[in-house]
């Protein structure tokens, strides 16, 4: 084989391993910024939340700048709701910011725009949360 088809091998090849390289990353980007898999421990997560309303004591919606609240007391065991009505992300966690240590329940993470999650919250008491990126952002819940 000649000097110069062992280079055009060469650079072909480097092409495929760069092209296939940069697939790679492109599709761990997309899977980092649209989690498929639940990283919370008791969220279910799905961009059309398929729970029946019915079953969800609560609905905590989420507009970009302030969260509304549907019912702001429910019974321990019951389910909340978190809805991202907006356009950019929401991080859902519980109080304090930033170690969100007081009811671990709540910490549902990451809710992107148009998606929502929900969780059961079992530990009575009167729970603040907050958007972790926006730690202004914040509200509570009472469990009984």
């Amino acid at each position: 084989m000649s000097q110069p088809a062992k280079i055009i091998i060469a650079v072909v090849l480097v092409a495929v391993l760069a092209g296939g390289a940069i697939w790679i990353g492109k599709m761990q980007k997309q899977d980092k910024n649209n989690p498929s898999v639940n990283t919370s421990q008791n969220a279910n997560t799905s961009p059309n939340d398929n729970q029946n309303d019915s079953e969800i004591a609560s609905t905590i919606t989420y507009n970009g700048s302030t969260f509304s609240i549907t019912k702001n007391t429910i019974k321990s065991g019951d389910k909340v709701k978190v809805v991202n009505s907006s356009r950019v992300d929401l991080e859902f966690d519980s109080d304090p910011h930033p170690v969100h240590t007081d009811n671990k329940e709540l910490n549902v993470n990451l809710v992107a725009p148009g998606e929502s999650k929900t969780f059961s919250i079992n530990k009575a008491g009167t729970w603040g949360f907050h958007n972790h990126l926006n730690a202004s952002q914040r509200g509570s819940i009472t469990v009984e």
